[in-house]
C-alpha cells in the first residue's frame, strides 16, 4: 500500500512558515534543495491545505497550474468552490479527505502520496493516524511565531529515524517512520 510522507522545511523550532510570511528566512537553495527536487520524483499525487497551494503564488505559481507538473494535486478547503481553480486542481472537503486518501493508498502505483502542508492538514492527519513517513528539512533559524508542523494535535506517538543528513547548505534532513 502506498505511504503518505510529510515532507517539509522547518526552523529547529518547529514552525514552518511564520506569521509574518517571511519565507525568505527558509534556505532556498543550495545542495538541500536539488536533493529535495530529485525526491519528489518519488511521488505521483499531491495533498495540501488552500494557503499552502495559494503561498506560491508569491514564486510564480499561476492560480490552477500545477506546483508539481507531474503530481495529481489534492487541495483542501471548506470554502473554495469545487472548480475555483479548474481541472487541474482537485478540491477537496475536510470530510472528503479519509476516503480519498484510502482511494489513493489503495492505486496500482509504486509512487507514494507527498502531504506538503500545511500544519492544519497535517495535525488533521496526524490525529487520524495517516501520516506514514516525516521528511523533515530543517533550517538553522528561529520564528518566533508561526504555523506548527502540526496544529492541534493530541496524541503522542514515538517515531524512529532511519535517516539523518547535513547539507553543505547546513540544512539537516531528517526523516522519521512510525515504530
Amino acid at each position: 500500500m502506498r505511504e503518505i510522507h510529510y515532507y517539509v522545511a522547518t526552523s529547529i523550532n518547529g514552525y514552518i512558515d511564520s506569521h509574518r510570511t517571511n519565507t525568505d528566512l527558509f534556505i532556498a537553495e543550495g545542495d538541500h534543495a536539488t536533493a529535495y527536487a530529485k525526491g519528489l520524483l518519488q511521488y505521483s499525487d499531491v495533498l495540501m491545505g488552500k494557503n499552502t497551494y495559494e503561498c506560491g503564488f508569491q514564486f510564480g505559481l499561476v492560480p490552477g497550474k500545477k506546483a508539481y507538473p507531474w503530481m495529481d494535486h489534492y487541495l483542501v478547503s471548506d470554502s473554495l468552490e469545487k472548480n475555483h481553480y479548474g481541472e487541474e486542481i482537485h478540491i477537496l472537503r475536510t470530510r472528503e479527505i479519509l476516503d480519498t486518501l484510502q482511494e489513493l493508498r489503495a492505486k496500482n502505483d509504486t509512487k507514494h502520496i507527498y502531504l506538503c502542508g500545511g500544519g492544519k492538514l497535517a495535525g488533521f492527519l496526524w490525529e487520524k493516524n495517516e501520516i506514514d513517513r516525516i521528511f523533515l528539512k530543517v533550517n538553522p533559524m528561529v520564528i518566533a511565531c508561526g504555523v506548527p508542523l502540526f496544529e492541534s494535535i493530541q496524541s503522542d506517538q514515538r517515531l524512529e529515524l532511519v535517516y539523518c543528513k547535513e547539507y553543505e547548505s547546513k540544512v539537516l534532513l531528517l526523516e522519521y517512520q512510525k515504530m
